[in-house]
């Protein structure tokens, strides 16, 4: 018999050969329709982030994001109209498709609808003071995400959910932590002002990329909220359908392996972004499908 160690030197060196790009080899076991699928929920995502991230400065741009945004919530709601011929079918490219995927994996309109909410609160705030108002933020465009995911791997069970929103949360965490410079140069602090202010810190000295003992400490505390998310997500992979959930298990599992980076740091996160090499993202992604008892040939 195979140890889990020869079994996951065995998929690395397959999943080399296989794979080029970040989470390229974490969709290898999707079906045809399932890749479409997933490669419209993720053009979907980004269109109505652009939306609002690529719109002019000024109140014309909040304007004309919020009609765009409002465009899109239409474009849903033909989607999933009862009544085709009183509203019409979906208007755009990407509504079709999403309509036509939507009739084979029936996604959960609450994903597309609460991503558009929580793109529109980046029009009303840049800062958040506390971790609750920071959750529903990161619910709505990162663990709704994960909500259509799921539809799309083949597993909404009540237990499902529950994994995707918790690791939706713990990504979403796990990104604000790594990209603090990033954001405060483009003038948003996503880390609650009242952690900031437990250790004496405002969003100000983020946005001035003060690195002291009180950002490591107030780093830290904002890490064990992912790290919460992370375990809360996977006590519940026993009651889920392991293999069905494998891409969204190596991408948790992925991105874990950066909150661990980030911490071997120090938090130092204004120095240099933490990522993974490509040769370690393959390690994580191999341990990931051993784990689950699925062969790669």
């Amino acid at each position: 018999m195979v140890g889990l160690g020869g079994r996951t030197s065995a998929l690395l060196r397959r999943l080399t050969k296989r794979s080029s790009s970040n989470f390229k080899f974490a969709f290898l076991f999707l079906g045809k329709e399932q890749r479409e699928a997933l490669k419209l929920v993720y053009e979907y995502c980004r269109v109505v982030d652009d939306i609002v991230d690529e719109r002019p400065a000024g109140p014309e741009g909040e304007a004309a994001a919020r009609v765009g945004l409002d465009l899109w919530r239409q474009e849903i709601a033909r989607i999933y109209a009862e009544d085709i011929a009183a509203c019409g079918p979906p208007e755009t490219e990407l509504g079709q498709g999403l309509a036509r995927t939507h009739a084979l994996f029936h996604y959960p309109r609450e994903g597309f609808d609460e991503i558009i909410a929580g793109c529109e609160m980046d029009l009303e705030q840049t800062e958040y003071a506390t971790a609750e108002d920071l959750r529903t933020y990161c619910y709505r465009v990162a663990s709704c995400v994960g909500l259509l995911c799921i539809a799309i791997f083949g597993d909404q069970t009540e237990s499902a959910r529950a994994y995707a929103i918790h690791l939706g949360l713990a990504l979403q965490y796990t990104n604000i932590l790594r990209d603090v410079a990033e954001d405060a140069v483009r003038g948003r602090v996503y880390l609650p002002k009242d952690l900031l202010a437990r250790h004496g810190l405002t969003a100000a000295d983020v946005l001035d990329q003060v690195y002291d003992q009180r950002f490591v400490d107030a780093a830290g505390e904002f890490a064990a909220l992912a790290e919460t998310e992370y375990q809360l997500a996977w006590k519940r992979l026993p009651e889920v359908n392991a293999r069905a959930l494998l891409p969204a298990e190596i991408m948790g599992r992925t991105y874990y392996q950066i909150l661990v980076e980030t911490r071997a740091r120090d938090f130092n996160v204004f120095a240099r972004r933490a990522a993974l090499r490509r040769r370690d993202k393959l390690k994580v992604a191999a341990l990931a499908i051993a784990r689950s008892g699925l062969s790669v040939v």
